[in-house]
């Protein structure tokens, strides 16, 4: 036997329960593209590394030393270069620094991007950071 005022209360439990599946499939979606971004950005990063590395490495003998050591200046042009490359990399942050033995790059690398879905879970964007060491190329 049905009450009276009982019409339509399934309606409401309907309509909350959509609610929360799309915040979690919205959540799910910016979560796994801050994931990806974040590998991109550690892709990008890594090479940039290789080629200040082998860059640096081959300019030192290019100026007739040996090799056997990197210098600031071109690991830092080389990185210039590997990021000016590409187009999808616009935006990406960069410190170079040497190791103590001149013969190891460490990189840096931070970007700020979009996600998409990310105003579902309070966050429009998201910074990511990435580290990334090379060593030099030791000539014989």
């Amino acid at each position: 036997m049905r009450r009276r005022g009982d019409e339509g209360s399934v309606i409401p439990l309907i309509l909350g329960f959509f609610l929360i599946a799309l915040i979690v499939v919205g959540g799910s979606v910016a979560l796994g593209q801050a994931f990806v971004q974040q590998r991109e950005l550690q892709d990008v990063c890594d090479g940039a590394a290789v080629a200040a590395a082998a860059g640096a490495a081959d300019l030192d003998r290019a100026d007739g030393t040996d090799g056997r050591s990197l210098r600031f200046a071109h690991a830092e042009q080389a990185v210039a270069a590997y990021l000016r490359r590409d187009p999808s990399r616009r935006g990406v942050r960069s410190t170079v620094r040497l190791s103590a033995d001149r013969e190891r790059i460490v990189l840096h690398c931070t970007q700020t991007r979009r996600l998409p879905l990310g105003s579902l879970v309070g966050r429009g964007t998201v910074e990511h950071r990435a580290t990334s060491t090379a060593r030099a190329a030791v000539f014989g």
